[in-house]
């Protein structure tokens, strides 16, 4: 069993990058804990949107685990507390899935068909957030959850 967070964008700055380093081995202790992403569709003039997501959408779907727990972020997804977070979390943990797997999309988010297949769909809130740093929020998001659920103090 392994959490995956599959990312649609482009390479991370420095800074962002070892923030999600540091989240990504955090939670490691607990559960391992994959980063992987796809490149985002570069748009040409006579692209559509849905032409786009179509594409990144093709490259996400290649990279299931059959029998995966798919997650997608979005922002008409359920909003969680940390704490429901958690307990979502650990009932998931408790189902084994080989992979939980976290799909953040690039800037116009996920292909609809992508988001049909989800088991979950998450929020992170109403505001709108750079998808780089939508993936550390998701890591120490994740993490606390594992604190939690684990006994550790980290969330107060």
């Amino acid at each position: 069993m392994r959490i995956t967070l599959l990312a649609v964008g482009r390479v991370m700055p420095p800074p962002i990058r070892e923030l999600v380093e540091d989240y990504r081995e955090r939670l490691n202790h607990f559960v391992p804990t994959r980063l992987e992403s796809v490149a985002e569709e570069k748009r040409d003039r006579g692209m559509t949107e849905r032409l786009a997501l179509e594409r990144e959408g093709g490259r996400l779907r290649a990279r299931f685990t059959p029998g995966a727990m798919i997650v997608a972020l979005d922002g008409a997804g359920r909003m969680l507390s940390s704490p429901e977070l958690a307990r979502t979390l650990g009932q998931w943990l408790d189902a084994s899935p080989p992979e939980i797997l976290f799909l953040i999309g690039g800037p116009d988010g996920l292909d609809p068909e992508i988001k049909s297949r989800a088991h979950f769909t998450l929020s992170l809130g109403p505001m709108t957030y750079p998808h780089m740093l939508a993936r550390v929020l998701l890591l120490e998001q994740l993490y606390r959850a594992m604190t939690l659920l684990r006994g550790v103090p980290y969330h107060r």
